[in-house]
């Protein structure tokens, strides 16, 4: 696949939640600190559990990442 299919895809998801926005009675700074809210409380748990984890599956995870890497260099 090209390039920037997935920076396209992404856009194109942005542009139709933002449309759909819109043309919704909502109060828009809600919805903003809703999603920046949630976003944020996920990557604090991200943070979380990649530092309560990571010393135990550091290793593991570097292996299987340099697999995928590879794989995806290799099918490309």
């Amino acid at each position: 696949p090209p390039r920037g299919l997935l920076a396209v895809a992404c856009s194109i998801d942005a542009f139709a939640v933002g449309v759909s926005f819109a043309f919704m009675t909502l109060n828009i700074w809600l919805s903003v600190i809703i999603i920046g809210v949630t976003t944020g409380l996920f990557s604090a748990a991200g943070l979380y559990i990649g530092r309560a984890f990571g010393s135990r599956w550091q290793k593991p995870a570097q292996i299987a990442g340099g697999i995928v890497l590879i794989l995806i260099g290799r099918y490309r």
